[in-house]
């Protein structure tokens, strides 16, 4: 971690580390910074998750889904959340970047561990002036930030460029004449928690609804990709709560979905450091497409 980085001039480019995009130099390596966000029904719509650059999902108890949502610092939301609190396995994910790790509270063993870990944490506990409570929302679907507030954090942190996590490949979009998976359906648990990724050829972008209802932000705002990636691994409830224990290191099944078609693919990540990698069939690292890309 060192200071700001210097201004680049507009002529000066490189793919951003987080997900590919060209932008300045200067601003292609940034801390990420990532947000738990919540999907419980009583929460919905959320706030910011269109401006993240990568998106966990995956179950937290009782069959609802989480997401640890990982955004450039570059981002931009005049709202981010509702922020919920951390689960031991998001830690894994945001231990890729080193990523500071907004949240309110969490799991015992969650709080257990965040200490030992190579993140930046962020706890709303402790740092509320980083985050508000909305009164016209209850308790405790309303902790929310923004994008200047979380920026302020990680300049109180002296964090800004970090050098420690691996980019993944990325491509240009090409996409299929003839798109052959124009629908994406992950079946976490109940209908209410049916995640649906629809294909738009116009834009070579995925679209997300819960069932048959889109999911839109607060603001009206559609939630987009460019990549879809599913991951099959092992879940089991670990207390009374109903919480988890959920399977992120090794290797296991996977699709990835970019330009209206679909790769079968093996997951890999042997250390908490260690990017999630996607393979495909032949052993060759998978090229993602340049912008936003959801994990489920």
């Amino acid at each position: 971690v060192s200071g700001e980085p210097p201004p680049a001039t507009a002529a000066e480019t490189a793919p951003r580390k987080i997900d590919g995009v060209i932008v300045a130099i200067g601003r292609e390596n940034l801390l990420p910074i990532s947000v738990m966000i919540e999907n419980h029904i009583e929460s919905r719509p959320p706030s910011g998750l269109s401006a993240a650059s990568l998106v966990f999902e995956a179950p937290a108890e009782a069959g609802i889904t989480r997401f640890l949502a990982i955004f450039d610092q570059d981002f931009s939301s005049d709202e981010v959340g509702p922020v919920r609190s951390a689960r031991d396995y998001y830690l894994d994910w945001a231990a890729e970047f080193g990523a500071m790790y907004a949240h309110c509270g969490g799991s015992p063993l969650a709080l257990q561990k965040i200490s030992s870990y190579p993140i930046f944490d962020l706890n709303e506990f402790y740092n509320g002036r980083f985050f508000w409570r909305d009164n016209d929302r209850s308790a405790p679907h309303n902790v929310y930030s923004n994008s200047d507030m979380l920026r302020q954090a990680a300049a109180a942190k002296g964090l800004y460029t970090a050098e420690i996590y691996e980019s993944w490949l990325f491509k240009d979009d090409q996409p299929f004449a003839a798109p052959s998976a124009n629908e994406i359906t992950i079946n976490f648990s109940t209908p209410a928690y049916l995640t649906r990724w629809v294909y738009a050829s116009d834009t070579n972008e995925y679209v997300r609804f819960h069932g048959e209802v889109q999911h839109k932000e607060k603001n009206g705002g559609e939630i987009k990709a460019k990549n879809i990636a599913v991951v099959v691994t092992e879940a089991s409830v670990i207390d009374r709560e109903g919480r988890l224990n959920l399977r992120t290191l090794g290797r296991g099944k996977a699709w990835v979905f970019r330009d209206g078609g679909a790769l079968e693919a093996t997951w890999q990540k042997d250390d908490i450091q260690d990017r999630l990698r996607f393979y495909d069939v032949t052993g060759r690292e998978i090229e993602f497409n340049r912008g936003v890309t959801w994990v489920e």
